[in-house]
């Protein structure tokens, strides 16, 4: 009976479910059963849990509702559900429940002995049920691959597709993984959906970050670090303050950024997240404070980190899961050492960072090492404010297509750096570019969609 009362309260939570995504739609329920061809009773009764259609009506719900396969996954699950309950019940039926049995393979024992034996095990029906169930769960084994694929995928696309295009794709996604958490795992599998979710939560973070929206960039950040500690995984801990880092560095929340890489590494300071903490967390949060003597500790630290990982051309993203690579964290350095006035060793390091980004073709990272390195132009002994422009006009142009907050922050900075040449037709150009670029990102851009 709990197991029947079960999969109805997963069929009424899935109704209900369809019932929030059409309203979020903008659809009657008289326009939803036109567009998915089915009638409006049909579509009502689903709603309430008095139907229960078959798969092909959720899969058109997908496609009209645009949620990337989330109520077909859903109704998946509950039908597994439904079947593994009636194999049990089914296993119960054929072979009877009603005490432990002396097994035919010891009939040449006395009465006596098989009777002492019948005390000694369960049925073998009894055991082969509770194997079942330990096999059976309603989150499997390829739905956690499946969501563990797509994150690592999308983490890898960051920086690649423009933030609107990635935060859209990957909303669906959230709300399967939603639905997967209301159900039942085994231990080693709810931490693998845990993790995974947190993930999610800290990549929709930064994205926001990249959009503008600080609010819900917090909100999806602090979300990643309650997911990461109810896994009970250090690691992804770690990695879950650094993006808070991040997010907080950009709000200009700098004590906040600190706390946060700090209390990152105090959670597991042998991560492989410890050189993005160290050198994205604290070398750029100390900067801002203006501690010279801590970022130059930051800074070595960070690259006597790096000998610790085996040398890679390979570019790591932003939000990687792994080790910062060597062209991140000079060109982290780079930031830092900058935001202090200071320019020895910038070049370099910047000349290291630009030609690995350039290679990868990564937008952002090649807007925000030229951007860098227009700075780095006007605090030279002697300023060339001509070719610092250039790099600036390089920079807006690479990510034209794209809104990256941090981009536009880094070349506001630069235009407070450039102030004593403003009378230079080619700044007064990279003015303008911005002034056009956040004015169309203010009118144009969608709202965001809520985290509800």
């Amino acid at each position: 009976m709990a197991d029947a009362d079960e999969t109805k309260t997963a069929r009424r939570a899935l109704g209900r479910r369809l019932a929030q995504l059409r309203r979020a739609g903008g659809h009657t329920q008289h326009e939803f059963a036109r567009l998915v061809q089915y009638g409006r009773s049909s579509v009502a009764n689903t709603e309430t849990g008095h139907q229960h259609p078959d798969r092909a009506f959720w899969s058109r719900c997908d496609t009209v509702l645009r949620t990337g396969g989330a109520l077909v996954a859903e109704y998946d699950r509950i039908t597994e559900l439904y079947r593994g309950q009636r194999r049990v019940s089914a296993m119960h039926v054929s072979r009877g429940t009603s005490g432990p049995v002396a097994p035919a393979s010891h009939t040449s024992r006395g009465a006596a002995g098989a009777d002492d034996d019948a005390v000694l095990w369960e049925r073998e029906d009894t055991i082969d049920a509770r194997r079942l169930a330990l096999k059976s769960s309603t989150d499997d084994d390829a739905r956690l691959a499946y969501v563990e694929a797509a994150v690592r995928q999308a983490i890898a696309d960051n920086e690649r597709l423009t933030p609107a295009a990635l935060m859209a794709r990957m909303r669906p996604l959230r709300t399967y993984v939603d639905q997967l958490m209301a159900g039942r795992q085994h231990p080693p599998q709810r931490a693998r959906l845990y993790t995974a979710a947190a993930h999610l939560s800290g990549l929709l973070g930064a994205l926001a970050l990249d959009l503008g929206a600080f609010g819900v960039a917090h909100a999806y950040a602090a979300e990643a670090l309650d997911l990461a500690e109810a896994a009970q995984q250090p690691d992804v801990q770690a990695w879950a303050r650094a993006t808070q880092s991040l997010i907080a560095f950009y709000a200009g929340d700098y004590h906040d950024a600190l706390a946060y890489a700090q209390d990152g590494l105090r959670r597991n300071g042998t991560s492989e997240h410890r050189i993005r903490l160290t050198i994205n967390g604290q070398a750029r949060a100390l900067a801002r404070l203006g501690d010279q003597y801590g970022v130059d500790r930051a800074v070595d630290r960070a690259f006597t980190m790096l000998s610790d990982y085996p040398a890679g051309s390979a570019v790591s993203a932003s939000l990687t899961l792994g080790p910062y690579c060597p062209a991140r964290t000079a060109a982290n350095a780079a930031t830092a050492y900058l935001a202090l006035g200071r320019t020895a060793g910038v070049t370099s390091h910047l000349a290291t960072a630009i030609t690995a980004f350039d290679t990868a073709g990564l937008a952002g990272p090649r807007a925000l090492s030229r951007l860098d390195l227009a700075t780095a132009h006007l605090h030279a002994n002697n300023p060339d404010p001509e070719q610092a422009a250039l790099l600036a006009e390089e920079a807006l142009t690479l990510t034209a297509d794209q809104r990256f907050e941090s981009v536009h922050q880094r070349t506001r900075q630069f235009l407070i750096t450039a102030e004593p040449f403003a009378r230079h037709p080619r700044l007064r150009h990279v003015a303008d570019l911005l002034a056009d670029r956040t004015q169309v990102g203010a009118t144009e851009r969608p709202a965001l969609p809520s985290l509800s």
